[in-house]
């Protein structure tokens, strides 16, 4: 992991915070969490948020051995 000293705007600073908060992590896994969604956003506008989100859980799921991966059968 890399450490870097930011600046940001005390308002993006708050809104984060209270983002951290409600989803219960810390400040530093909030930003790391939020630039992710954020960096996959611009690289894919065609997608929602939601589905960000949904695609980054499923992930996790098959990394952690939860679920499988889907086999289509060829016509």
């Amino acid at each position: 992991m890399v450490r870097k000293s930011i600046i940001m705007d005390k308002h993006l600073f708050y809104e984060l915070d209270r983002f951290a908060k409600k989803e219960q992590r810390d400040f530093s896994n909030a930003l790391r969490y939020t630039a992710r969604i954020g960096l996959i956003a611009l690289d894919n506008p065609e997608l929602t948020i939601e589905e960000i989100k949904d695609i980054l859980e499923a992930q996790v799921d098959y990394e952690a051995g939860r679920m499988s991966e889907l086999k289509l059968e060829e016509s």
